[in-house]
């Protein structure tokens, strides 16, 4: 306060002329979406401050005083999120006694009363950008007509070679093997193999050369076996006898006037169940106690599903694999020709989805919604779901070539999880607990597999993919494996037959 002198002498009081000082920082951009956004850096020039009473005001774009920060710790500590969407100012105030109209509701412009004010620094508070999802789930396992395959050697008479193979009930086993001592026979079960399970899922074990049979291929005209020049321990080069042009045949069922030995005093077949899923198929060359010794030729072995005839029909011509197999023991072309035709084929169960609430939790117990997801194909214990293939009319599974889809909106800052049952499992599903959909306040757009992982749900302990009698093509009833008690965790542990992410599935996300 200024005091100085009149004429007369006395007092004149000047004016007090306040100062608010000047404000510097921002201004400040931030977004509305749930997340807690604060003021920092400001400062406050206080060389020319001048007044009784201070502190800070926020108003919005219309001068309506939202908040009164009393120090500039407070006001930095002031979360604007909270304001909504919209433009506030802070200003630095002061003011002497007496002031009215400086409450939270009233507008700046109805002060009464000494006051200063500083100038103001923006806040913009933007809407939190939001967007209409597609999300695409495809079935991209190539179809294979066969479950598993394998080339098996040569057999020398008096020895013989065993294999270990994984199959489930449904499953049939088949193989081939050249009788080296002849132009173009070989030994095989009937086209559609040995079943390996009963009707009650007991396994076949034990001599099962009953079921094995001597074949005629049909595509070398027979010479005396043992000693026809065309036979291969004698023939100069492969494919060097006369051409049949015939189809293949029980050598029962064959004519040629030449004497074979029983089919029992060449070959011993027998079967193993070591456990599980796993088998044994051990083939032993006899031939060595007969009239006609005679090395077996390199083949093929295959476990595939009912009414399939992997290696010929009974009364059609052979194919060139099992011609070359029949003829030369050469089995390059049969083994290439299942190989590609065999493999882990699953169809994807219905699932489940979740935006900022995850179907499942890594490193935690799996609840019953996610249990019944992981074992059964049930994702009833969600709200959202996506059940129907595309183009069904109903809900279903999708095999290979088919797929889901399910649409959602979501807003930046927001994370998107799902699982979807992998069929040929116990407990597994391919999934992810979270991916952000938005990328700097831009929505993700494209391929996202390899985002994905599969996990165990720890429910159910595994078997094999594709053969455990548990996993839900064979089971007989929901929830009927063993209980692991486990935690939810990615499969680190997955048998070879499975293929990879990307040969599993195709998931893409669109912005609609």
């Amino acid at each position: 306060m200024v005091v100085s002198c009149s004429n007369d002498d006395s007092e004149v009081v000047e004016p007090i002329v306040l100062d608010a000082g000047t404000l510097s920082g921002g201004p400040f951009t931030f977004t509305v979406d749930g997340t807690p956004d604060m003021v920092s850096g400001i400062t406050l020039d206080v060389s020319g401050l001048v007044g009784s009473n201070s502190g800070f005001v926020i108003t919005d774009d219309s001068d309506m005083i939202l908040g009164l920060p009393s120090t500039l710790e407070a006001l930095e500590g002031v979360d604007f999120d909270g304001a909504g969407v919209g433009v506030c100012f802070i200003y630095h105030v002061v003011y002497e006694d007496g002031l009215q109209g400086l409450e939270a509701g009233m507008s700046l412009n109805d002060l009464t009363g000494e006051y200063d004010l500083s100038n103001s620094i923006m806040v913009t508070r933007g809407a939190n950008p939001s967007a209409s999802f597609t999300v695409t789930i495809e079935n991209v396992i190539a179809p294979k007509a066969y479950f598993s395959t394998g080339a098996t050697a040569g057999i020398p008479p008096g020895e013989s070679v065993e294999y270990s193979f994984n199959a489930g009930i449904g499953h049939y086993l088949n193989f081939a093997t050249m009788l080296g001592q002849s132009n173009d026979l070989f030994f095989a079960p009937y086209e559609n193999g040995i079943q390996l399970y009963d009707e009650d899922g007991v396994a076949k074990t034990g001599d099962v050369t009953y079921l094995v049979a001597l074949w005629d291929a049909g595509t070398e005209v027979n010479e005396e076996p043992g000693v026809g020049p065309n036979q291969a321990p004698r023939q100069p080069e492969p494919n060097t006898g006369m051409d049949e042009n015939g189809t293949v045949e029980l050598i029962e069922n064959i004519s040629d006037g030449f004497t074979y030995p029983e089919v029992d005093s060449m070959i011993k077949v027998e079967l193993s169940h070591d456990g599980g899923t796993e088998f044994t198929l051990t083939i032993h060359n006899i031939s060595n106690e007969c009239s006609l010794v005679s090395p077996f030729a390199p083949g093929a072995w295959v476990v595939h599903g009912a009414d399939k005839a992997p290696f010929f029909e009974e009364g059609t011509a052979a194919s060139e694999g099992l011609e070359r197999m029949a003829e030369d023991g050469n089995n390059a072309i049969a083994v290439m020709e299942l190989d590609e035709n065999s493999g882990y084929v699953s169809p994807f169960a219905p699932g489940a989805y979740g935006i900022n609430n995850p179907v499942f939790e890594e490193g935690m117990a799996s609840t019953e919604a996610f249990e019944a997801l992981a074992e059964d194909a049930n994702p009833s214990g969600y709200e959202n779901i996506f059940n129907t293939p595309v183009g069904a009319a109903g809900p279903g599974p999708i095999f290979p070539g088919d797929s889901f889809s399910f649409e959602f909106t979501a807003e930046n800052g927001d994370m998107l999880s799902f699982a979807s049952m992998l069929g040929q499992s116990n407990d597994w599903v391919v999934g992810t607990e979270g991916i952000a959909l938005f990328e700097n306040g831009t929505p993700i757009s494209g391929d996202i597999t390899l985002e994905l992982s599969i996990y165990d749900s720890g429910t159910e302990v595994d078997q094999y993919p594709g053969a455990g009698a548990d996993q839900a093509p064979r089971q007989s009833g929901p929830d009927t494996g063993a209980e692991e008690n486990g935690l939810v965790a990615e499969e680190t542990e997955i048998a070879d037959n499975v293929p990879s992410i990307e040969h599993l599935v195709r998931v893409t996300i669109t912005v609609n």
